[in-house]
């Protein structure tokens, strides 16, 4: 290979050598959570990967992280279903469909800032739907986002979030944060910001 051949091909893949520095992080804690195995985690983020390095920078402009996430969790569930796990996924998802048309905007449980580290030691408390899907979201997805990855509409994303974080904020020790962060009873303060919806 000539020096401009290898110099042309350093720049085409720049742009996912950037992807790798940005999101390699993010989708091995995810699939970690979905496969709750380090071997099979990383297998799925490095298919990821390898699967982008065939995708034009340009189809993907702009919905790189969706995309990578969503190849990620494909993986993730063939080796679920290889080993005869998938439902776990897949289970009350009829029941939050339903409520999806029913509900409207759903509600945070704090601040992401001071409750981010006792969220993610909660996530594994929760059905896998609102595990998966709160994990996404503290990866710095939109619902949006979410919807694209998990194959969910966007109404039933949001549902699942406002399940997820009604059941952590009963959590006694996410009642303690808030009661702190607030100065007084969490009860008190119900009103939380409006979660992020950036695409």
């Amino acid at each position: 290979m000539t020096a401009m051949t290898a110099t042309t091909a350093s720049t085409a893949h720049g742009w996912v050598l950037e992807a790798v520095d940005r999101y390699e992080g993010p989708l091995l804690r995810y699939a970690r959570r979905l496969l709750d195995d380090v071997d099979l985690a990383a297998d799925a983020v490095q298919h990821a990967f390898l699967k982008l390095c065939e995708e034009p920078s340009s189809r993907l402009d702009g919905r790189v992280a969706p995309w990578l996430f969503r190849v990620c969790r494909n993986r993730a569930v063939d080796h679920l279903r290889h080993a005869g796990r998938e439902r776990h996924l897949l289970d009350a998802e009829s029941a939050d469909a339903e409520a999806a048309s029913r509900e409207a905007d759903p509600a945070l449980v704090a601040e992401r800032a001071d409750l981010a580290s006792l969220v993610s030691a909660l996530l594994d408390c929760l059905p896998a739907p609102q595990r998966e899907t709160l994990g996404l979201w503290s990866e710095g997805l939109s619902h949006k986002q979410i919807a694209e990855v998990t194959g969910r509409t966007e109404g039933h994303v949001r549902v699942i979030t406002h399940r997820g974080l009604a059941a952590l904020r009963a959590h006694p020790q996410v009642q303690a944060l808030l009661a702190d962060h607030h100065g007084g009873s969490a009860a008190a303060n119900p009103s939380t910001p409006a979660p992020r919806d950036t695409p």
